[in-house]
């Protein structure tokens, strides 16, 4: 293991409400939420925030909880929770990702994220697919902290993905990235080195 997946190992192994506060902070900045009430308008408001409610409860279930008597009923929850999710917001996130805080779904409809490794305050906009390869080889990507993924982009197989990249929309990814690089289209192909994200991740 790397030291990229290392930190986002660490990342999500912390409690489960304060994973959720960073997300929520991250849509508080966006949304220009900063009482209670108002960050309650934006949870209820917001799919994305909810799927990604729905997510950390299925991981922290999955790996806190081994007494039957409390995990079956919590599992079947979750099991329901998702299911509303895929089927009113389009929706699914896999309760075994590792899943960094911060994350922020930008659009929902058609995200669907795989038992994947994701680093800390990352962007997924809509029809946005990240899993495992369609012919049979083993393995799932990580992804590392502050990646935005562009709308219609495919993320597939076990490559690693560096620190700050931006994958343009409509952008096919098979192979390993490089930190803070920008890359578009399939077949894939670089656009820029050194590219700072930061507006990407704090406006879309």
């Amino acid at each position: 293991m790397n030291a990229q997946s290392k930190d986002t190992t660490t990342e999500i192994h912390r409690e489960f409400f304060p994973l959720l506060r960073r997300d929520l902070a991250r849509y508080s900045v966006k949304r220009g939420g900063k009482s209670f009430f108002r960050n309650l308008f934006v949870f209820l408001d917001t799919p994305g925030l909810q799927a990604i409610l729905v997510y950390r409860f299925g991981f922290w279930v999955n790996r806190t909880i081994r007494f039957p008597l409390f995990r079956v009923p919590l599992k079947l929850a979750h099991f329901l929770l998702n299911k509303l999710c895929i089927v009113l917001w389009g929706i699914h996130i896999n309760a075994n990702a590792e899943i960094g805080p911060g994350l922020y779904l930008g659009h929902f409809g058609g995200i669907l994220v795989g038992p994947s490794r994701i680093g800390a305050d990352c962007n997924i906009n809509h029809q946005v697919t990240i899993g495992g390869r369609a012919d049979g080889v083993p393995g799932n990507p990580t992804i590392g902290r502050g990646v935005w993924i562009g709308a219609g982009s495919i993320i597939f197989g076990g490559i690693h993905i560096g620190d700050g990249v931006t994958i343009c929309p409509l952008t096919v990814v098979s192979r390993s990235l490089p930190p803070k690089v920008m890359v578009i289209g399939n077949p894939m192909r670089l656009l820029r080195k050194e590219y700072d994200n930061s507006v990407q991740r704090e406006n879309f």
